[in-house]
């Protein structure tokens, strides 16, 4: 009896540290799970700051290329540059290290940037009324003595604090003395929840100007497009040893409508038509259905080339004298010459699968190789296939596009 009672205990004991050790983990694991999502959307919110802040930093410099501050190359300390809580010295150093990036691309600001060692420094200064320990920026004495070390006659203050959901530059010069006379003050404020304009620090250009070219940049990817093509397409010779007419190449006029499938533009749908006319030659209509697939990644890109993917299908109506190569039999002399006079109209209408590589530039400018199979059009003696081996001969006509959007 006591033995029983005994194992009753200790099987209590250890579903209690079992459960116990179950719901320590879970709460580990919940923790662990809140602090990801937090670190995250902090890395979130300091991408998005920092980037603004740099688009802050940019148009303060870019307004001082059309309105120097100064009317002759004037030596400037960064004296201090103030971030919103939390983001520490590491922002602050990206902060002056594209500042001076900025200043050194643009010497018609005529700000001219000398290093302060004592500025962020903690400095001991003693006069007659006593001895004051402190940042040297904090000190106006020892910021007037910095100036006299560093012969720079300003000193820059930059402050960024985030307002709601606005983050905010003020920007202020002093003098380098003991009354620290502000020179320029500016204030210059975004939305934190707006898209960053990330102008080009080689060649600054102002807000408006930025945001015109973003919206110039994207009017190419919206959800449909016209394309505008030139097309040429060559059937294969006839195979060696045969008595076949070779067919002349086809060359086509193309538009249509391009459709984006997603907003990535990783999908996107073609349909196309087509016309050709030389006379004594060929003229023809078509039409075209395709589907392409970004192979360049898994979005678009607006500064890189993509590469796309297609296939399709062509049905393609071509009359005259090449038409009567399109035909089973090799033609006689005087059907060519009846074809080419008009005397005798012929016809041929062929359908065709087509798949091949589109390279596009931009949302502008695009080029394409392709391969067509005319099933159809097989047993002609003019036309041969362009890939012949001992196991497989496919690919009629083999093409080349240029392309333009709209």
């Amino acid at each position: 009896m006591k033995r029983g009672v005994m194992l009753a205990i200790v099987a209590v004991l250890m579903t209690s540290t079992v459960l116990s050790t179950t719901a320590t983990a879970q709460q580990r694991s919940d923790a662990d799970l809140q602090r990801s999502q937090v670190e995250a959307l902090r890395l979130q919110l300091a991408n998005s700051i920092h980037l603004k802040a740099f688009d802050l930093l940019d148009e303060l410099v870019y307004g001082w290329t059309k309105t120097p501050p100064f009317a002759v190359d004037t030596a400037v300390v960064v004296a201090d540059v103030v971030v919103p809580l939390g983001f520490g010295s590491g922002l602050e150093a990206l902060i002056e290290n594209h500042l001076a990036d900025l200043l050194l691309k643009h010497p018609e600001t005529r700000v001219r940037l000398a290093h302060c060692p004592s500025c962020a420094a903690l400095t001991v200064h003693s006069d007659s009324t006593g001895t004051v320990i402190s940042r040297g920026v904090d000190n106006p004495a020892a910021l007037g003595q910095a100036g006299k070390i560093t012969g720079a006659k300003q000193a820059l203050f930059l402050d960024f604090e985030a307002e709601g959901s606005a983050l905010v530059l003020r920007a202020r010069m002093t003098t380098l003395d003991d009354n620290l006379t502000i020179t320029m003050a500016r204030t210059l404020s975004s939305s934190t929840s707006s898209a960053a304009l990330l102008r080009s620090g080689d060649r600054l250009i102002s807000a408006d100007e930025a945001r015109e070219q973003y919206l110039d940049a994207l009017q190419g990817t919206g959800p449909v497009a016209i394309p505008v093509r030139l097309q040429l397409v060559q059937f294969a010779q006839p195979t060696e040893g045969g008595l076949g007419i070779p067919v002349p190449p086809l060359l086509w006029i193309q538009t249509g409508i391009e459709l984006h499938l997603s907003h990535a533009r990783d999908w996107s749908a073609n349909i196309i038509v087509g016309g050709i006319w030389i006379p004594q030659l060929y003229n023809g209509v078509m039409l075209e259905a395709r589907v392409n697939r970004l192979l360049t990644g898994t979005a678009v890109s607006l500064t890189q080339p993509n590469l796309y993917l297609f296939a399709g299908g062509v049905l393609t109506t071509v009359t005259g004298p090449t038409a009567l190569l399109m035909r089973d039999q090799v033609p006689g002399v005087a059907d060519l010459i009846a074809a080419a006079t008009g005397v005798a109209v012929q016809i041929t209408t062929y359908p065709a699968l087509t798949t091949g590589l589109d390279l596009r530039i931009g949302n502008r400018l695009g080029m394409t190789f392709f391969m067509q199979f005319t099933p159809t059009l097989g047993t002609s003696p003019n036309i041969g296939t362009w890939v012949n081996s001992d196991l497989i001969s496919f690919g009629n006509a083999i093409g080349g596009e240029v392309s333009l959007w709209f």
